[in-house]
């Protein structure tokens, strides 16, 4: 597996990978093709070192990872997790982890000591991914939770 920061030319996998990891999750999710374009290019230009793609040949999942954010709720620059995904058929094999490990690291070397992300309220599996990763609920709003995980020692 390949880990690469993203490339103009990756929104075409984005669009099918990200449509494809939010199926039964639309309540979460940008659903029209052109929605998902303009996320991608949102997130490309958020951050750009940030965003990476997993690679087995062909991409395979996606992290975003905004060390530029200023949150409300923590008060601070973070390191915020907008997306994380995996192409189902790769799911359960490490990826997301690795990718979620990435971040992280890059949230380190920016300088960033927390990471914080907004997941759905019904989502289970990746509410039981973060936890597992050391993520905690922080808040909630709407339908949607706000989990953090401390990430460099103060």
């Amino acid at each position: 597996m390949i880990i690469r920061r993203v490339r103009r030319d990756d929104i075409g996998s984005f669009v099918e990978i990200y449509r494809e990891a939010y199926m039964g999750f639309e309540e979460y999710a940008y659903t029209t093709e052109r929605e998902i374009r303009n996320y991608f290019k949102w997130l490309y230009e958020r951050d750009r070192d940030g965003f990476i793609v997993a690679e087995i040949h062909e991409p395979v999942g996606f992290s975003a990872c905004d060390t530029n954010w200023i949150s409300p709720f923590e008060r601070d620059r973070v390191a915020e997790l907008h997306e994380l995904f995996v192409r189902k058929e790769f799911q359960g094999k490490g990826i997301a982890s690795r990718l979620l490990h990435e971040s992280e690291t890059y949230g380190i070397q920016a300088g960033r000591r927390i990471m914080g992300l907004w997941v759905g309220k019904k989502n289970d599996p990746a509410k039981r991914f973060y936890l597992k990763h050391g993520f905690s609920v922080s808040g909630e709003l709407g339908k949607w939770i706000r989990m953090t995980k401390e990430i460099r020692v103060r």
